[in-house]
C-alpha cells in the first residue's frame, strides 16, 4: 500500500507460546485465508479470491490488489491491514469527495471488525498448545492528511441521522494504536462480542461522546447483558 494511505492494521497476538502445526504444508491454515467466510456476498470482509502464499518462509499471505493484506505466522500471530479511504473503509465516496471529507463508512468499520474477530476465531481452533488470552491490536495510520482528517457518524448508513448529522467525530492525531486482550475461549465462543469491545475501542479513540456509545450501529444486547455485534442488522442492511 503507498506509505501515506490511511490504513487500518487488525491484529491477534497469542499471549503465551504456541504454533500452528504444520504449518507450511498445504492444509487448513491456507484453506481458512483463501476462504475466511462472509456474512454476505460483496461485504466487508477479508475474502481476497488470491492463493495462499509462503512469503520469505516466514508467513502466508493473501491479499487483494491494495486495498487488503492478510498474514499468518506460525507462532499464531495475525495481521489483517486493509484501505481506510474510498477503496474500503471509506466505501460510498468517490476519491475527490473523499480527499476534502474523508468519512469512515461506518457498516464498513463493523461489518469488517465482525470478519476479523470471526476469522480469528478460526484460527485459535488450529492453535497448540491452545493459549489462555490473546492480544487485539488496532493501529490507525495517516488519519490525518493535508488539511483533513478522517471522521466517522455512529449511525447507521442507512439512517437519516447519517445522512445529515451535524456531529461528526474526527480523528484526534493522525495515528493511535488500540489494544484489547480476550480470552481465547470468549474469542471462539463469541467473537461477536469481541467485535462490539473494539469497535467501541475505536469509537472511543474517535472521541465519540457517551451517548452515540451506548448506541454503536449494528449492535444488539443480549438476555445475558452482552453486547454483541449482530451480523443479522448487518446481512438485511442497505449501504451508503
Amino acid at each position: 500500500m503507498k506509505s501515506d494511505r490511511p490504513t487500518f492494521l487488525y491484529s491477534m497476538t497469542p499471549s503465551d507460546r504456541t504454533s500452528y502445526q504444520r504449518f507450511f504444508e498445504l492444509g487448513p491454515i491456507k484453506t481458512i485465508l483463501e476462504n475466511p467466510g462472509q456474512l454476505r456476498p460483496s461485504g466487508w470482509d477479508l475474502t481476497t479470491r488470491d492463493r495462499a502464499r509462503i512469503i520469505d518462509g516466514k508467513y502466508v499471505e493473501v491479499k487483494s490488489a491494495e486495498r487488503k493484506r492478510i498474514r499468518v505466522y506460525e507462532d499464531g500471530s495475525l495481521f489483517a491491514r486493509v484501505a481506510a479511504d474510498d477503496d474500503f473503509l471509506a466505501w460510498g465516496q468517490n476519491s475527490k469527495n473523499f480527499q476534502a471529507a474523508p468519512r469512515l463508512n461506518t457498516l464498513a468499520l463493523i461489518e469488517f471488525t465482525l470478519n476479523f474477530c470471526k476469522l480469528c476465531s478460526q484460527l485459535v481452533a488450529y492453535m497448540f498448545p491452545e493459549p489462555k488470552g490473546l492480544n487485539l491490536k488496532i493501529q490507525i495510520r495517516n488519519a490525518v492528511f493535508g488539511t483533513a482528517r478522517l471522521f466517522l457518524i455512529p449511525y447507521p448508513v442507512s439512517s437519516y441521522a447519517y445522512t445529515t448529522a451535524i456531529q461528526h467525530y474526527f480523528a484526534p492525531d493522525s495515528k493511535g494504536t488500540l489494544k484489547l486482550p480476550t480470552a481465547s475461549e470468549q474469542m471462539k465462543s463469541r467473537p461477536d462480542v469481541v467485535a462490539y469491545q473494539l469497535v467501541r475501542q475505536i469509537f472511543y479513540w474517535f472521541e465519540v461522546n457517551e451517548m452515540d456509545l451506548r448506541n454503536i450501529p449494528y449492535s444488539t444486547t443480549g438476555q445475558d447483558g452482552l453486547s454483541f455485534i449482530d451480523e443479522d442488522l448487518i446481512i438485511n442492511s442497505r449501504g451508503s
